[in-house]
């Protein structure tokens, strides 16, 4: 299935009954919650798609900073080669569809499966890269049959989204941190996320680092799911600023 669906409609199906009754209690007191009355179809990882299967689960994910720490602390102590880079995720504003705003009234879980569910791009870069995508699907924004559309499916939803009358929202995040550093990072939310799910059309690479030598294809996983969960609370806490065709005019010519 093209990755142009990926935003498409949760099937679910609903939880045992007994589960459900448990879950609403601890739910502080909110009366329906996606994440928690049913089970949400997702392309992410095995690792990922378990911590939106149960509220338990859900709140293991702070045991995973144990590997983002280990992480952080090889790379301050062995890599600090031109610390100017970050990474970045594009996001689907008609998914999140004012998240911060609502997340005080859903529950914890649908506002940790919207904002996954809203990722269709992780990169990393400096300076003005995150701006290279939309600069480029800018040029396509008005052709019907373009080949490039075709072939790039991250240009393609940039320009349904524009076409749709929004804009695209552009998280940074990790700021001031090394080449080697930002590809590691993006190498895990990459799988953690899964192929399947986003637009990018390559694996991450491990550069180096604990991640590259002693973790395994699940710690991998964890390393992205406790970042991405980072990146979470950062977008939480910041407004939903969508970028049009010709905005930020400047950091696009770039």
């Amino acid at each position: 299935m093209s990755k142009l669906f990926v935003f498409s409609l949760i099937q679910a199906s609903p939880r045992r009954l007994g589960n459900l009754f448990d879950n609403l209690v601890r739910g502080r007191g909110i009366s329906f919650s996606l994440g928690t009355l049913h089970k949400p179809s997702t392309n992410f990882s095995r690792e990922l798609q378990k911590t939106l299967d149960s509220e338990s689960n859900f709140r293991k994910i702070e045991k995973l900073f144990k590997y983002l720490r280990q992480h952080r602390k090889w790379y301050r102590e062995n890599d600090l080669v031109d610390p100017h880079y970050f990474n970045y995720l594009l996001l689907d504003p008609r998914v999140t569809n004012g998240l911060r705003q609502r997340a005080r009234s859903i529950h914890q879980m649908d506002v940790w499966l919207t904002f996954l569910k809203a990722i269709f791009y992780v990169g990393k870069g400096k300076a003005s890269r995150p701006y290279v995508h939309l600069k480029k699907a800018q040029k396509f924004l008005n052709e019907t049959h373009s080949i490039t559309l075709a072939k790039d499916p991250k240009l393609a939803l940039i320009v349904s989204i524009w076409r749709a009358e929004r804009g695209i929202l552009l998280l940074r995040a990790f700021r001031g941190i090394s080449s080697k550093d930002a590809q590691t990072r993006e190498a895990a939310i990459i799988d953690a996320l899964g192929m399947n799910h986003l637009t990018n059309r390559r694996l991450g690479a491990y550069c180096s680092g604990p991640a590259r030598s002693e973790f395994t294809r699940r710690e991998q996983r964890y390393l992205g799911i406790a970042l991405l969960y980072k990146l979470m609370l950062k977008f939480l806490a910041s407004e939903e600023r969508e970028i049009y065709p010709l905005q930020n005019k400047a950091a696009m010519a770039a």
